[in-house]
């Protein structure tokens, strides 16, 4: 039986506010199940690249299902699967939040920024035309507040849903095609990789199709209800939800 686990990155595997980044132990367990046969992958709105950046030299994921769901990538970052937003779509939504958020552009493996880049792997750019129309996975905004990002959320899902797809993550609302989500790439993985036992562990409201697309779905305790109620384990961290794979 082939078994694989898919991680929520933020504040689920890696913990960027604190000293240890990644839990000791988290590590040694990804590393043990991959040694015993098991495949692991990572389930982000992130980009692969950033993944690949941070993660990828010691973590050596199996699989990247990344921009929730619209991008997919074998461990080297090779594309296994991919969906995107309509270009008129992108420019509309990315014209309504100007000066409401900080947005960047997944487009063609490429993060994109309007603004001044904040981080070294983005790419800074003046107008929309410059991004790849064809490849525009999907767009993250960073509000000022949680209510923000809440009310962005339904107002994407109110005018755009027919077109995309909004995913929040306390004060981050991640954007891409409608119908595409962190569960329909795990069911993607799941096909590619002939998996037969799949689990999913994430913290907040996004994880939730990565919960429900899942053999078994594992979160916290401290996450929002909607997730606990969702979830057919609670564990205190990926090590744990590795030894209730095996």
């Amino acid at each position: 039986m082939k078994k694989a686990l898919a991680s929520d990155f933020d504040n689920t595997l890696y913990f960027m506010n604190t000293e240890e980044r990644f839990r000791a132990q988290d590590v040694f367990e990804i590393l043990f199940f991959r040694k015993e046969g098991g495949l692991f992958g990572i389930c982000t709105g992130r980009s692969p690249d950033s993944i690949l950046d941070i993660a990828g030299s010691f973590l050596h994921p199996d699989f990247i299902i990344s921009v929730s769901g619209a991008l997919i990538v074998d461990g080297e970052g090779k594309v296994l699967d991919s969906r995107s937003l309509a270009p008129e779509t992108a420019r509309a939504i990315l014209k309504e939040f100007d000066g409401e958020a900080a947005m960047v552009v997944h487009a063609g493996g490429n993060v994109y920024s309007f603004a001044e880049k904040e981080y070294p792997l983005q790419i800074a750019i003046r107008d929309f035309e410059e991004l790849p129309q064809d490849a525009i996975y999907g767009i993250s905004m960073r509000f000022a507040g949680e209510k923000e990002a809440e009310e962005a959320t339904a107002r994407i899902k109110e005018k755009y849903g027919a077109e995309a797809a909004p995913y929040q993550n306390v004060r981050h609302v991640d954007v891409v095609a409608a119908g595409c989500s962190k569960g329909t790439g795990m069911c993607k993985v799941r096909e590619i990789f002939g998996i037969d036992r799949f689990g999913g562990i994430g913290d907040s409201y996004n994880d939730l199709p990565l919960l429900q697309a899942a053999d078994v779905g594992f979160t916290f305790p401290d996450a929002p209800e909607e997730l606990r109620e969702a979830a057919d384990e609670i564990v205190l961290s990926v090590s744990e939800a590795i030894g209730k794979m095996r």
